[in-house]
């Protein structure tokens, strides 16, 4: 089960694979009549329907089997005899004390070991040497020094050192425990065959479930540490999304295709929805525009934070779920197809834990009260005044997207260099294959957010095309092909969106548009009065994304409880009032004693706020009292920071230039109705 051009090295000539089938067929295995064994450059050996055959094959045909004997397990090094079969050392014998004190996958990497060593007199030997030899293996623990470079700023590295580590301390309390033994010939287990024999495993070792048919099923479960390898079924290449099901009978294990196969295609194994990097840690191999990929997302959970907590609430629901140590965080490819036909769009491209978790992570207190906990999912639910923790989150997202993206960049060989060997080339594959994936899922992400920073166009059909038109434009040539650019269209329009309407994020002088037009000059003109007057003495409101939208709040607000306005206000202005007050009682506001905001409130408590409005033409505010006071002040500036989501200015600048930064605009949340 590795890639077709892992098979090309030595020992994978399509002679040494014929006497394999021979082999199989001398032992009781089979080869339909309408498949042949067959070689070329791009495919290396693999199987195919003979270009000949009259037809296609149907559905439900099976093209291989292999029988139990040729099967090698962990059944085979303790020899394991019932009524129903025998699986025989075949000449490898481990101390049995040695198998009592090690792990099921222990005993049968060295017992795979053991008959390689064997060489040409053991059993397996017309399979063994058709795998890859010990110099041929391409995963990133026989990478050399100039190798690694490839995979520089990737999460391989890291991968690879954890697993050295892992099968590292296991080969030698294994060697420990076979020297205690006295287990003769030990200096020819070496780790390097160590090494080999787990790679080999870890990447063509079959379900235990392969044996069901002639195993009791408590030693074939998923958890008994049992692999299996199957000689002649692996052979195979993998093609994600290939149907094909491996069925267990009594006497063999056969390949049935469940799909249509014309003459002179290749037969595909699939290994199941593998993204790239399982791919090249697994089996040395990588997919150039691979469906199934996907990147796996660490978010540094801090205990004390407000997502730790609500796992805790969770597992505290349900104990169960203290069990479950995977955390589903993923950013899909725009190619993924392994997706429910409602799954919105933004859940299309990032996982709905993962976009549900970082919702929890950058929403504020009002929203956390909402959490809606189930053993199966935690989030904040769809609701008014909610959108705010989802464009807090995909914000967070396009922040994390651009900076892995320079990362992978400024890691990245010198561009004039060239893949000098297979490993190298799998591992550009895999940079760029990740590259692809994050600048899709940027374009993906910040659409939402331009969207919701719109506030002219429509939402027909055709103003969404002519959007999404200016947003794909900004994408200069070179980073995708014109078929990934088209999927991130279809991905775009084929799925409803999580942002129900445009325009809910602004910017600071776009508030004013909030009001009626009568009112907005006026307002802009009070603001402009305030702001100059004020930045005498309090030089910090410029710099103060916060202070500054706190007093165009205080001005709205002091607007929405006007009774003399009130009637004349648009529902957008005067729900989103109400809502604020309701969420934020201003009975509960403590003035703070930042220097910023004593500045602010002393300069607020004089008339100039009040005489300014009178001379500008914000006249309607007359009955309302006092609306520019330190409490006042000080309850807008909690809301400001609240209802404030930073987002990324001009997030696609890192599709067209080089090292553009992370640059953050402040934008306010105001909800549609």
């Amino acid at each position: 089960m590795v890639s077709s051009a892992d098979r090309q090295g030595s020992g994978h000539s399509l002679e040494a694979h014929t006497e394999l089938v021979n082999w199989i067929l001398s032992q009781g295995g089979s080869l339909n009549d309408c498949v042949r064994v067959a070689q070329d450059a791009s495919r290396g050996v693999h199987i195919q329907v003979k270009a000949d055959w009259p037809h296609p094959i149907s559905p439900e045909t099976r093209v291989l089997s292999a029988p139990m004997g040729v099967t090698m397990s962990y059944f085979n090094a303790i020899g394991f005899q019932s009524s129903q079969i025998s699986f025989s050392r075949h000449g490898v014998e481990l101390p049995q004390a040695f198998i009592d004190s090690v792990a099921v996958e222990e005993t049968t990497t060295f017992f795979l070991m053991g008959q390689y060593l064997r060489g040409a007199e053991g059993f397996w030997y017309p399979y063994l040497r058709t795998l890859p030899q010990p110099g041929d293996l391409t995963t990133p623990l026989f990478f050399g020094e100039e190798d690694v470079d490839w995979i520089q700023g990737t999460g391989i590295p890291e991968a690879s050192v954890q697993r050295y580590e892992i099968w590292d301390e296991r080969y030698e309390q294994c060697m420990s425990k076979l020297e205690e033994a006295g287990f003769d010939g030990l200096e020819d287990y070496t780790w390097d065959l160590y090494l080999w024999a787990s790679t080999i495993i870890s990447s063509r070792a079959f379900s235990p479930k392969v044996l069901s048919s002639v195993m009791e099923a408590s030693k074939v479960g998923e958890d008994t540490g049992v692999s299996v390898l199957l000689p002649l079924i692996d052979l195979p290449n993998h093609r994600p999304l290939a149907k094909v099901e491996w069925r267990a009978g009594t006497s063999d294990v056969g390949m049935v295709v469940l799909e249509e196969i014309g003459p002179g295609q290749e037969i595909s194994n699939n290994y199941g929805p593998r993204n790239n990097e399982q791919l090249l840690m697994n089996y040395g191999f990588c997919l150039p525009n691979n469906p199934t990929d996907y990147r796996v997302i660490k978010l540094g959970v801090k205990p004390d934070s407000h997502l730790s907590r609500a796992k805790s609430r969770q597992i505290e629901m349900f104990p169960d779920m203290s069990n479950n140590k995977e955390d589903h965080y993923y950013i899909f490819s725009v190619y993924y197809p392994l997706l429910g036909p409602n799954t919105a769009m933004e859940h299309s491209v990032f996982s709905p834990a993962l976009f549900n978790s970082l919702m929890i992570m950058h929403a504020n207190d009002r929203e956390r009260k909402q959490i809606e906990i189930s053993e199966s999912s935690m989030s904040i639910p769809s609701a008014y005044g909610n959108g705010h923790s989802m464009l807090a989150a995909l914000s967070q997202i396009c922040f994390e997207l651009i900076s892995h993206i320079m990362m992978l960049q400024a890691s990245a060989p010198e561009r004039q260099r060239q893949p000098e060997n297979l490993k190298q080339t799998f591992a550009q594959i895999y940079r760029d294959s990740l590259l692809t994936l994050d600048k899709a899922a940027l374009i993906v992400a910040t659409w939402t957010l331009k969207r919701a920073r719109e506030h002219q166009k429509g939402e027909t059909w055709e103003d969404v095309k002519t959007m999404l038109n200016e947003h794909l434009a900004q994408v200069s040539e070179g980073h995708f092909s014109p078929e990934t650019l088209s999927r991130v269209r279809v991905r775009i329009l084929e799925r409803e969106s999580l942002l129900k309407r445009n325009g809910e994020l602004f910017r600071l002088g776009e508030l004013f548009s909030l009001l009626p037009v009568d009112m907005q000059a006026p307002g802009r003109d009070w603001f402009n009065n305030i702001l100059a007057q004020a930045s005498q003495s309090v030089p910090a409101l410029q710099t103060s994304p916060q202070a500054l939208f706190s007093i165009v709040v205080a001005l709205l607000v002091a607007t929405g409880r006007s009774q003399q306005a009130r009637p004349h206000l648009p529902a957008r202005l005067t729900q989103w009032v109400d809502f604020l007050v309701e969420q934020y009682p201003v009975s509960e506001v403590i003035v703070e004693e930042s220097e910023l905001l004593s500045q602010l409130n002393n300069f607020a408590d004089t008339d100039n706020a009040y005489s300014i409005a009178s001379q500008v033409g914000v006249d309607w505010l007359s009955d309302v009292g006092e609306w520019m006071n330190s409490k006042w002040l000080t309850w807008a500036m909690n809301v400001a920071d609240s209802e404030m989501v930073l987002i990324p200015h001009e997030p696609l600048q890192i599709l067209a230039a080089e090292n553009p930064g992370l640059p953050k605009l402040g934008c306010l949340y105001v909800p549609q109705i």
